[in-house]
């Protein structure tokens, strides 16, 4: 008795392959071609027979449809959750089920062409042969089924090599996500701490808020990381409290300003492409310079696509992209996520430093 729940796989496979471009442009041309030696094999005069002219437009395609789309199938089925049948079963299944295929396309090929003698010369037989049902199945069969089964078993071990490589990738990717999300929470939070240890000596009350202000933010990361995709809007949310904390260490010194478009806020993209800029402007430009300094962080679209930039005044130009955990870790996120549809660059342009993240479009490769 067939599972319903182990149908399910093999659902899926032939649903992706039906929408692949390649399957169907390959059983068009075999349908072209083999509609092509119909018309050579059959005289003219013979196609204007009852039903001739129709076979022999429909059932080129309708051969060339099951054995693109249906021969993998008996492979495919393992009746639990494997990719593919044991060889020896699969074997049995694809003569069984091609068989079938079979029977069912010669017999409506039968039911449509009545003419005995038109039946000999698609055959190949000399014109006034005698042609009966189980002669036609039986030539079928014989060269059918086995270039049937062949086909089908080459197709359905191609694409689940393939499958199985995806798969692996797939595994390999997200390996990296779950690396790179967890390498860049706790080097915010150690680089806030660092800044706090000065500001206990200094101000211990304002450094008590900090603390909690800094847990919540923590919090924050945790929830905002754990995300494959979040919002833009988001990622300002939690750059402004990330502010916030650093505010409250750096005093005047830090002037904040903002050019981002809110009507933006909706698009989605992975985690922490904003904050790591924010944090490189303030770590290396503004904190050590004694006067502090002046941040503008944007959101905008311009014909390139979207634009990300942080740009600070203070010291100069301290870190090149490769330099540093968080610019590395936004470096290989941005490759993950969009190939080469993403870039990151950091100049200097005057007086100020500008850290800009490109993306050409907003689709994802996850």
């Amino acid at each position: 008795m067939l599972e319903p729940m182990r149908l399910a796989p093999l659902q899926q496979h032939f649903h992706a392959r039906l929408r692949r471009r390649v399957p169907w442009i390959v059983v068009l041309v075999f349908a072209v071609v083999f509609t092509g030696f119909q018309f050579l094999l059959v005289p003219a005069n013979q196609l204007r027979q009852s039903g001739a002219l129709l076979n022999t437009l429909v059932m080129p395609f309708v051969i060339s449809f099951c054995y693109g789309f249906l021969s993998p199938l008996p492979w495919r089925w393992s009746g639990d959750d494997r990719a593919r049948a044991p060889f020896w079963r699969g074997l049995a299944q694809a003569l069984l089920f091609n068989t079938l295929i079979i029977l069912l396309l010669v017999s409506v090929s039968w039911l449509m062409v009545r003419n005995a003698s038109l039946k000999a010369e698609a055959l190949g037989l000399g014109q006034g042969a005698k042609v009966t049902f189980k002669t036609v199945l039986s030539m079928n069969l014989l060269g059918g089924v086995p270039i049937m089964s062949i086909v089908g078993a080459i197709i359905a071990f191609s694409v689940i090599t393939e499958e199985e490589k995806l798969a692996a990738e797939a595994k390999l990717e997200e390996a990296q996500w779950v690396l790179l999300r967890g390498q860049l929470s706790p080097h915010v939070l150690f680089n806030s701490l660092n800044g706090l240890a000065e500001l206990v000596r200094q101000d211990p009350e304002a450094a008590e808020q900090a603390l909690l202000d800094l847990s919540e933010l923590y919090r924050a990361l945790l929830r905002h990381g754990d995300r494959p995709t979040a919002p833009l809007g988001d990622e300002r949310a939690l750059v402004q409290r990330f502010l916030a904390v650093e505010g409250l260490r750096m005093g005047e010194r830090l002037k904040v300003s903002w050019g981002w478009d809110s009507g933006l806020d909706a698009v989605e993209a992975p985690p922490f492409l904003l904050q790591p800029l924010v944090e490189n402007a303030l770590k290396h430009g503004i904190a050590p310079h004694p006067a502090g300094g002046e941040m503008t962080i944007k959101l905008l679209r311009d014909k390139a696509g979207l634009r990300l930039q942080v740009v600070n005044t203070g010291r100069g130009l301290g870190l090149v992209p490769g330099q540093g955990v968080g610019l590395r870790n936004l470096e290989a996120r941005l490759k993950l996520a969009y190939g080469s549809g993403a870039s990151f660059h950091l100049r200097s342009e005057g007086a100020t430093t500008v850290a800009e993240v490109a993306l050409e479009g907003l689709e994802t490769r996850r």
